[in-house]
């Protein structure tokens, strides 16, 4: 028996957890002799569990399969598996992979509601964009909304993107994002620890949050609702003792209440890209030169303009300037495409 096949035999056994499954296989120089007979170390009621264990066929044709689907089967004990997700209590023993390049340490999580408002899919997509242009890995669940958002943005620059999926590497959900899902597979890496057919159910989602956690040195919450499935990934990172960090928004939006209430019990608050890389990639400088040529006029509004949206009045009044002059200001900066009006006299950089 190959061992690929009996550690994937017992990542499926039933009635033992993967704690257990764990230290099973770090007693072990080989796996496969498992399912021959019952090591001294495992009690009697364990080894009738392992024994019990038969779809081998299945896993057979499931390799076939992922083979023919250019998926490469990770186990815990392989080199290429992530360091820093092997060192979680709970880690997955086999992780299907779709996709080329190595996943390496250099990896930031940005999680949000899928409810999201245009502003934080904007803010989302801009930060993945730039720590992407850094070399940063961006993860994330391919949900729609913030998910989405930073896996687009993160696909723009040469770090690339991860998607953690709660499903079989079969199955695009939400089916709206298999657009998205086959350029991932294309350009990032697509991951997920259940076999081909594994539909998403609701079980599935906190689970695939874990290895989001598990992945990454810190981890933004942008836009979570108080029981956003956002909040779990990020109190998995602080029992991972990950960075965590969130994007405040206003105390009347339920929208942003999972999000401030982190922040009270000590995530760090971020208004800047920079907020993320002194503290997660401290090594990484940041090019803080603007996208286009601007003049000291068109450079000063800019500034003003920020990270999120802002409202024409308020530049006006935070510019001291004239409200004609800002407006043929803004006018020129969108000539350059550097800033887009948005519904409703917002401004956002593009």
């Amino acid at each position: 028996m190959e061992e690929l096949t009996a550690i994937i035999a017992l990542s499926r056994v039933k009635g033992l957890d993967r704690v257990q499954k764990r230290q099973i296989i770090e007693k072990l120089d080989q796996v496969a002799p498992l399912f021959e007979g019952r090591p001294a170390f495992l009690n009697e009621e364990t080894g009738r569990k392992i024994s019990a264990f038969k779809a081998w066929k299945e896993i057979d044709n499931e390799l076939a399969q992922l083979e023919r689907m250019n998926v490469e089967a990770l186990t815990i004990k392989d080199r290429a598996y992530p360091g820093s997700l092997r060192n979680i209590p709970d880690p997955p023993l086999v992780l299907y992979k779709k996709g080329t390049f190595p996943v390496g340490e250099n990896t930031f999580a940005i999680v949000g509601s899928r409810r999201a408002t245009t502003e934080g899919m904007h803010i989302s997509e801009k930060i993945a964009e730039t720590l992407s242009t850094l070399g940063v890995t961006v993860a994330s669940g391919l949900a729609r909304g913030i998910d989405a958002a930073s896996h687009r943005g993160a696909l723009k620059g040469k770090g690339k993107t991860i998607a953690v999926l709660g499903c079989g590497l079969d199955i695009c959900y939400p089916a709206e994002n298999k657009g998205l899902f086959d350029r991932i597979g294309e350009e990032g890496v697509i991951l997920t620890e259940y076999g081909l057919g594994l539909r998403p159910l609701a079980r599935n989602f906190p689970e695939r949050n874990r290895i989001i956690a598990g992945l990454s040195k810190g981890i933004l919450v942008v836009e979570a609702a108080e029981r956003s499935g956002s909040l779990i990934t990020a109190r998995l990172g602080v029992e991972y003792g990950k960075d965590i960090m969130a994007i405040p928004g206003s105390i009347f939006d339920n929208g942003y209440k999972g999000a401030n209430t982190l922040i009270k019990e000590g995530a760090k608050l971020i208004d800047s890209v920079e907020d993320i890389i002194s503290e997660c990639f401290p090594d990484l400088i940041l090019n803080t030169e603007q996208p286009v040529d601007m003049n000291s006029d068109e450079d000063y509004i800019y500034s003003i303009i920020g990270m999120g949206k802002i409202h024409i009045d308020e530049v006006i009044e935070k510019s001291r300037m004239a409200a004609k002059e800002v407006l043929a200001i803004l006018t020129m900066l969108e000539m350059k495409e550097a800033v887009q009006e948005i519904p409703g006299g917002f401004y956002i950089r593009k």
